[in-house]
């Protein structure tokens, strides 16, 4: 064999190994952060399959995440936030946070498949209210822009004039995707109150930001959206202020 034909057999092995590793690449990477509205769940226990579906968003954003919906059953909110990273090709969710307070020592593995509207998102073995699920999720992507504010953050305080002031309130929030969610709390005549929504954001570059609300806990939702205005006090500290009901708010948070 003359060295032309070799070079070009070598040639010809070497462009479909490197279109191989790139097509691997392609499968394995994690999926891009977003904003994304549920499809659909499918729960399976014992061969019995239900199809669910609900108002509910999730945000991946900067190796964090957070979802939130209310649980009919329970006629509550259901919220976890945290920490992800990939792992073999496995998405590991670490939840920090719920509708309740701080977490810990909580992993959940979860098998994403990218589609091409968004993802689905399995996970076997899931235990809830005494049950034992394999869970299938659908999710689609939802438009929107990143921004230097996209992240978990968790309230660390709240100034408001006094006829705005709330007992023991507290919030978890997460921005990305062009997108929000809450989680919050607050003590009304002794009873704690728990609530969650969220919706579309966008900021611009002076800090002028707006929340419009797509799903909350509450009994309505605003007609209008929410005026902010943002500051990003450094790589993990945030404000936000507005008007509520009149009365001026600000709110600190710290990165998580």
């Amino acid at each position: 064999m003359t060295l032309k034909p070799l070079f070009l057999i070598l040639s010809i092995a070497l462009l479909f190994g490197c279109a191989a590793e790139e097509e691997v690449a392609l499968t394995a990477a994690p999926l891009a952060d977003g904003a994304f509205l549920l499809g659909d769940v499918t729960m399976t226990e014992e061969g019995e399959v239900t199809v669910l579906k609900r108002a509910q968003m999730k945000i991946y954003a900067n190796d964090r995440f957070m979802f939130a919906f209310m649980h009919e059953e329970l006629n509550k909110p259901d919220v976890g936030a945290g920490i992800t990273e990939w792992e073999e090709g496995a998405l590991i969710e670490s939840p920090i946070f719920n509708q309740d307070g701080p977490l810990d020592s909580l992993h959940f593995s979860l098998d994403i498949q990218e589609t091409e509207g968004g993802f689905l998102q399995s996970i076997e073995g899931l235990e809830s209210n005494g049950h034992v699920y394999d869970m299938v999720e659908s999710w689609d992507r939802l438009p929107g822009q990143t921004s230097i504010f996209d992240g978990l953050w968790k309230l660390d305080t709240r100034e408001a004039e006094e006829a705005g002031e709330l007992n023991q309130f507290s919030e978890i929030k997460m921005i990305g995707g062009g997108h929000y969610i809450f989680s919050q709390s607050f003590l009304v005549e002794g009873e704690m109150q728990q609530h969650f929504g969220f919706g579309e954001f966008s900021v611009d570059a002076t800090g002028a930001a707006a929340e419009t609300m797509m799903a909350s806990s509450f009994e309505s939702l605003p007609s209008e959206a929410q005026v902010l205005t943002l500051e990003l006090v450094d790589e993990n500290h945030f404000k936000q202020s507005f008007l509520w009901d009149g009365l001026s708010v600000t709110q600190s948070y710290i990165r998580q």
